[in-house]
């Protein structure tokens, strides 16, 4: 077999007999490098007397693998993998402490999206969701496994993840036709390079299902069987529960659900759980980033990055309201407010998600069912990704986090940007607040100032200044002003000469 470094190899396996999913499973997987690295991976079943293993190799070259343990005999019983070179980037993980990064080094900068009932929509409105968020730009998707019930839910879901014995959910079934749709979405969204941050449970079922009536064991079987299912790809990440103090369980079920998930993925793929009015504990070791919903926290500058100095771990505002037209407060956003408080969490040192609400012909939202985006921020929200895509640095960082009151963020002293806010001064003499951490602006560095449009979507080459005056807490580029267009929603980025393409 041969295969390609960060993408799916699956092995398919023919056993004697169906061996219901459990606790354990039902076939594991040892693969080992030629210079003798190994990863364990679990397997599980997928239909009649089919079992599957599906392997994400982080490196090329010649892997072996052998069937480690079996609860039921099965064929084949081992075999080789030729790894070749990577045709992709690789999985994303933590990077540069608040920042994410693929496999192989490259910068990841979510700027994402949400449609929570999407995987329970028409096969045409699924695709319609894809295409509409790579059209936008946007490279992350959040979306449920178990369907949702309750306001805006206009669809009934015609495959649901198990089948029941004795009128109650038996996960120790799982419905093949529905985890290959979601395998399947998950795939289309990697093809259109977009993650998918998967949220494994359901705060919002109300009772109308059940399944967030499934008790703790329960659930454990549920994780691992879709994290043997998913983890190989390289796209996913795991989110354990939008809203998740709404199930008011108690939070150390949480943390066992989190430390289980991130025991379950030998991938190690990102991990978080999203709050609605509690907050989690994101100091625990399984949580790689904090998912949180707070809308007041980037209407201004100086609130979002105390959640970095908070939690010490890379910050995604996963709800900050939303464009639309609902009648609730979160769902009513206009799109230049969205797009200013996108911006804002980008020079906290932040990530943030997009989300719209306007009210469709069927009384749904895009929020819930997905489909072709309507409103203005999107294309906004894309532009902001081609910036930060294009800087020199791994991320941006709070340059001066203590007292600076131009709020600039950047990678010091290589590259600043510095955000006016929805209406610019007519002119700005140029000013790098001084980063205490020992990166310092040189006397006579020169640099490239660029004037970012961020509604109107334009970068303008202004020239190149020179640092001619380095105080302690602050450097300036001379007593000249820059010019802005002046009531227009700006930003500026600063990139040292040398760096600046």
């Amino acid at each position: 077999m041969t295969a390609h470094q960060h993408e799916t190899v699956e092995l398919a396996f023919r056993g004697r007999e169906r061996v219901p999913v459990g606790g354990a499973a039902p076939v594991t997987v040892r693969f080992r490098h030629a210079d003798g690295e190994e990863v364990v991976v679990p397997g599980f079943w997928d239909e009649d007397a089919t079992y599957l293993v599906r392997f994400l190799p982080g490196r090329s070259g010649a892997w072996t693998w052998w069937i480690d343990e079996e609860l039921t005999p099965m064929e084949p019983r081992r075999g080789d993998v030729a790894v070749g070179p990577a045709r992709t980037a690789g999985a994303v993980r933590v990077a540069h402490r608040h920042h994410f990064a693929h496999a192989d080094g490259t910068p990841f900068r979510p700027v994402g999206g949400t449609a929570y009932n999407v995987l329970h929509q028409r096969h045409e409105l699924r695709a319609d969701t894809v295409a509409s968020a790579a059209a936008a730009g946007f490279n992350k998707l959040r979306f449920m496994v178990f369907p949702q019930a309750g306001d805006s839910v206009e669809v009934f879901p015609d495959l649901m993840p198990f089948e029941k014995t004795d009128g109650a959910w038996d996960v120790s079934r799982p419905v093949p036709a529905f985890f290959r749709r979601l395998d399947a979405f998950v795939r289309d969204l990697d093809e259109a390079g977009i993650q998918a941050d998967v949220l494994l449970l359901n705060a919002y079922d109300r009772g109308v299902f059940g399944l967030d009536g499934l008790s703790e064991a329960e659930d454990a079987v549920y994780l691992r069987y879709v994290i043997a299912r998913l983890a190989a790809s390289p796209n996913v990440w795991w989110s354990l529960c939008n809203e998740y103090d709404q199930l008011e369980r108690p939070e150390e079920r949480w943390d066992r659900a989190g430390l289980l998930v991130m025991a379950a993925d030998p991938f190690d793929h990102p991990r978080s759980i999203h709050n609605w009015v509690h907050l989690f504990d994101h100091h625990r070791p399984w949580v790689t980033h904090a998912s949180i919903q707070n809308g007041s926290a980037v209407e201004e500058p100086g609130r979002a990055r105390l959640y970095r100095d908070a939690y010490d771990k890379p910050i995604v505002l996963d709800e900050i309201k939303y464009e639309g037209d609902a009648p609730a407060r979160w769902g009513r956003l206009s799109a230049r407010e969205l797009v200013h408080r996108f911006w804002i969490a980008t020079l906290e040192g932040c990530y943030a998600s997009h989300g719209e609400s306007f009210v469709l012909p069927g009384g749904s939202l895009h929020i819930v069912e997905g489909g072709a985006l309507r409103g203005e921020s999107p294309a906004r929200l894309g532009f902001l990704r081609r910036i930060l895509d294009a800087l020199v640095v791994p991320g941006l960082d709070p340059v001066d986090k203590w007292d600076d009151p131009e709020h600039v963020a950047g990678g010091a002293p290589d590259q600043y940007v510095r955000y006016f806010g929805r209406s610019a001064p007519a002119n700005w003499r140029v000013r790098l607040p001084i980063d205490h951490a020992g990166a310092s602006v040189r006397m006579g560095e020169r640099y490239v100032v660029d004037i970012i449009d961020t509604w109107n979507m334009t970068v303008t080459r202004h020239g190149t200044v020179t640092i001619d005056e380095v105080l302690r807490d602050e450097a300036f580029a001379g007593e000249a002003l820059l010019p802005l267009p002046a009531g227009e929603a700006i930003a500026v980025r600063i990139t040292r000469e040398a760096l600046a393409g």
